[in-house]
């Protein structure tokens, strides 16, 4: 993320970077030009962003709607979104029965790009053996032999809506105390296909206070979650980032895959899948 703008201090001198608008930097996954309508790509995005956060409901709190109140919360709110229902308790019953893994996959690309896919399942082998083949149809990328966690930070990222369940407008400025106040280490506007949103970055230990303390404050939460980001971002040329989106494009076919994590550069001119 590029902290771009002024620092604001408080007493104790802990510092907040307040970002500019930016296009979302953690992960092309949202930017990426869909292949299947972008529509669709948007419908798809918001049933992972609330089945994840489903995940973490049920790991804490259990399974039982009426024991679990945020859990409760995540069945109303994807209603509220015209998903159906039927999905949500479908994904409930399987995650009962047999729990999904995760699994990461380190690829490089052109020019040094690195990449991390973060896909869900129940059987490694097969995940790696699809990443393969839609490898070998695009070229130029490979499976990395070491890991390459070391070049990217874990970091908690809870996102809410420019809009307040009571449909008013938020600003940046609404937001820039609150950030201090919940230990937040930054606090940016982005700008995505949907629309603007604002992401607070955290430590990853510090996400669940955050998204239930900005809850209960009746902001709209859009993601909390934990996501990886690259050390050390890089550019790179038409050629190579026209390599990329197809990349992006092939990968967003595949169910497994639910997020991945770059080290490209993430301005305007440069992403190499920043639609326009």
């Amino acid at each position: 993320m590029l902290n771009l703008g002024r620092v604001i201090s408080t007493s104790s001198y802990r510092s907040l970077f307040l970002s500019a608008s930016t296009f979302k930097g953690h992960s092309k996954w949202q930017n990426i030009k869909a292949t299947k309508g972008k529509n669709d790509l948007l419908r798809s995005q918001k049933v992972n962003q609330i089945l994840k956060r489903v995940k973490t409901a049920v790991k804490h709190d259990g399974f039982d709607l009426k024991l679990n109140r945020k859990l409760a919360d995540l069945q109303l709110e994807y209603k509220a979104a015209g998903l159906p229902l039927d999905t949500f308790n479908n994904f409930l019953a399987r995650l009962k029965s047999k729990p999904e893994q995760t699994f990461y996959f380190d690829l490089i690309g052109p020019s040094g790009s690195f990449f991390i896919v973060e896909t869900e399942g129940d059987n490694k082998s097969r995940i790696q053996g699809s990443l393969t083949r839609n490898l070998k149809k695009i070229g130029s990328f490979r499976f990395a032999p070491d890991s390459l966690r070391n070049r990217f930070d874990e970091k908690g990222i809870v996102k809410i809506d420019s809009k307040t369940k009571d449909d008013k407008l938020v600003k940046l400025e609404d937001v820039e105390e609150l950030a201090i106040e919940l230990d937040c280490e930054d606090v940016s506007k982005v700008v995505e296909e949907e629309g603007e949103k604002f992401e607070f970055t955290t430590s990853p230990n510090n996400v669940t206070k955050v998204e239930s303390a900005l809850s209960d404050k009746g902001f709209k939460i859009e993601a909390a979650e934990t996501e990886l980001v690259a050390q050390h971002a890089i550019s790179l040329s038409a050629a190579d980032s026209a390599l990329v989106e197809k990349f992006y494009e092939s990968l967003q076919e595949l169910e497994e895959v639910k997020q991945i994590y770059d080290n490209l550069q993430t301005d305007e001119g440069n992403a190499a899948t920043a639609t326009g």
